[in-house]
């Protein structure tokens, strides 16, 4: 277990995706930089030293198997003729998102009583904070738009169940305590998780291309930093919040 504000390996990593979303997404390379400086410098307030993550081999089987479900109801939802709309409600649909993933989860006993939910109103601050420094650009950009509270808070519900719910379970959950049972160290595991979580985004777009995957370099930082949450206060429901106040705006 490695103790540093940033290992060299994720120096260089960070480096890479900073790089990467200058290229492909400029105006967040600044809004990046800054939410990255706050999670170094309140990792002290966040780092929770009375739990552990539960690391066992068989949430990563789990992870394989269910990530692999996903996956080819994904594909199997573009060859279907219809609408965006009618399109939408149905993966909504056949994937049941967070009830498949806590069925699929049993196969391998896993439940979600295996993490820890808890959240401190220190970690809580600090997640807000986050978010708003790394929303920075796009909160100034939706002042403009004519929206109700109503609108954000229903929004925020939605985002709550799906995806962030489902995505947190899954990848911090299942697939970065997997990697941590085999003994993978904290700062390569929480690597490999957030380029799969980027990578896995390309299912969005209807072609790929070399462009298209590096264009994930943003999906893979916000995954870095989820990661990181979730190594320091041992807790899914930080990267839970952050993640739903995310895709809210």
């Amino acid at each position: 277990m490695y103790d540093k504000k940033l290992s060299l390996i994720e120096v260089f990593f960070v480096i890479i995706c900073l790089i990467l979303i200058f290229l492909f997404h400029t105006n967040f390379i600044l809004t990046c930089i800054l939410s990255l400086l706050a999670l170094i410098i309140f990792k002290n307030q966040l780092i929770n030293y009375k739990s552990d993550i539960k690391k066992e081999k068989n949430f990563l089987y789990a992870f394989i198997f269910i990530y692999l479900v996903y996956i080819g109801i994904q594909l199997f939802s573009y060859g279907i003729n219809t609408d965006n709309y009618t399109l939408n409600q149905l993966r909504l649909l056949f994937q049941l998102p967070l009830t498949m993933t806590i069925l699929l989860g049993y196969l391998f006993k896993v439940r979600l009583s295996d993490f820890n939910w808890s959240i401190t109103p220190k970690s809580f601050f600090i997640v807000v904070s986050i978010f708003i420094l790394l929303e920075l650009v796009t909160i100034i950009n939706s002042l403009t738009e004519i929206n109700t509270i109503s609108y954000y808070i229903k929004n925020f519900i939605q985002k709550l169940y799906y995806p962030s719910i489902v995505e947190e379970v899954l990848f911090r959950g299942f697939f970065l305590s997997g990697l941590l049972a085999f003994e993978i160290r904290e700062d390569k595991a929480n690597i490999i998780q957030s380029v799969i979580f980027g990578l896995t985004h390309i299912l969005g777009y209807n072609e790929i291309s070399v462009i298209i995957v590096l264009s994930t370099c943003i999906q893979t930082y916000i995954g870095f930093l989820f990661g990181k949450i979730y190594i320091q206060t041992k807790s899914l429901t930080p990267c839970i919040l952050l993640h739903a106040l995310i895709d809210t705006i």
